[in-house]
């Protein structure tokens, strides 16, 4: 549970998720920045709004509501996390702009081994639902927790069939935690506060307002290994989370559709710029994460026989895949932005080799960007 301090940083007008990791970094905990002096705090909020920050500091204006918020917590059972405290969830934790605190009402666990976020249009085709039926079936398989947002359409159908399959799947919020929206998926958030949970930065009170799902969106991409979407149209909220999932080294999987579908037009986009991986069938996810593939490997192939495979592996490539496979093996693992400023090649040609390397079963690429050879 966060302190009273901790929430109250939090709530710091002008204090944002970059911003408050500088300040702990400079004042070791959270308690120091209201035990500052006015005349200091002067010279550290020089910017626009910067009278209302020191306010905030200086007269403790948001203990009382804080205290409110705490009491209401541990009536209901809300876990709270700060994020410079150990048991803050790890994957969220790795992002820039992670949530200064994150309150969590369930039984499920955010750390969980393999966590993987499904999200697409609120206009949910059958089509669309059909295929996150699918996914979610093969996630069960290989024991997956299933994040996303608790909205109309894919989101619902997603979290809806984690619950049909005895799943633990978490809804992130752009509100409090003291409401549901839309109110239609009540009795589905309830079902799934058993195995898995609801998730928000957002204190109560807080209400649904448009602006707020933008920045739960990459809570969404954060706390998840791989992205899947599903259906999005250009403009749409399941396309900014891929964008996001893409600046934190995730893995992003799109489903394609029928041509000219509007609703398909923002996955078809992520395929085209490289931005995700395409979506055929299950086989998609297994080929992608590796999450069967390297534990059969590790567990069947004799020492001496890798040996072989990693001395005559790869002779025969040439040009860029040959540059790209060189830089991987001559690492025991290498995330991608590595092997971008080793080989001096551009993203998408870079990209592009990768691909080649992993249907030529050459080598793998793990959470987070990862790559090693076989």
């Amino acid at each position: 549970m966060v302190s009273l301090y901790q929430l109250a940083f939090s709530k710091i007008y002008g204090i944002g998720p970059k911003l408050a990791k500088k300040i702990i970094e400079h004042y070791g905990k959270p308690e120091a920045i209201f035990e500052e002096t006015e005349s200091n705090l002067r010279k550290i909020f020089k910017n626009k709004g910067g009278e209302k920050t020191i306010n905030d500091i200086v007269h403790k204006t948001m203990f009382k509501r804080c205290e409110q918020e705490i009491e209401w917590m541990n009536k209901y059972n809300v876990s709270s996390y700060f994020f410079t405290e150990n048991d803050y969830p790890k994957r969220l934790k790795q992002i820039p702009d992670c949530p200064i605190c994150l309150f969590v009402q369930g039984n499920g666990n955010l750390d969980a081994d393999r966590v993987v976020a499904i999200v697409g249009s609120r206009n949910a085709s059958d089509y669309g639902k059909f295929v996150t039926d699918n996914i979610v079936a093969h996630l069960k398989g290989i024991d997956a927790v299933v994040i996303s947002g608790l909205a109309y359409g894919i989101d619902a159908s997603a979290h809806r069939a984690s619950v049909h399959n005895d799943m633990s799947t978490f809804g992130v919020m752009g509100h409090g935690l003291d409401m549901i929206y839309p109110t239609s998926n009540f009795e589905l958030s309830q079902q799934m506060k058993q195995k898995g949970g609801l998730v928000t930065e957002y204190f109560t009170r807080t209400e649904p307002l448009p602006g707020n799902f933008p920045a739960r969106n990459r809570i969404i991409a954060g706390l998840s290994d791989l992205v899947i979407v599903v259906q999005a149209a250009l403009r749409s909220g399941a396309l900014s989370t891929a964008r996001l999932a893409n600046d934190y080294n995730r893995e992003v999987l799109a489903v394609p559709g029928k041509v000219n579908d509007p609703y398909y037009e923002g996955c078809h986009y992520l395929i085209e710029h490289n931005m995700a991986h395409m979506y055929s069938n299950e086989e998609s996810i297994d080929n992608l994460m590796h999450w069967n593939k390297t534990a059969k490997q590790t567990t069947t192939q004799p020492n001496n026989q890798k040996v072989g495979i990693t001395d005559t592996k790869g002779r025969n490539l040439q040009g860029n895949d040959k540059i790209i496979y060189n830089i991987i093996k001559n690492r025991e693992e290498i995330e991608l932005d590595d092997i971008i400023i080793e080989s001096g090649l551009p993203i998408v040609e870079t990209q592009l080799s990768l691909f080649n390397l992993e249907m030529a079963d050459l080598i793998v690429s793990t959470p987070g960007k990862v790559y090693k050879v076989l």
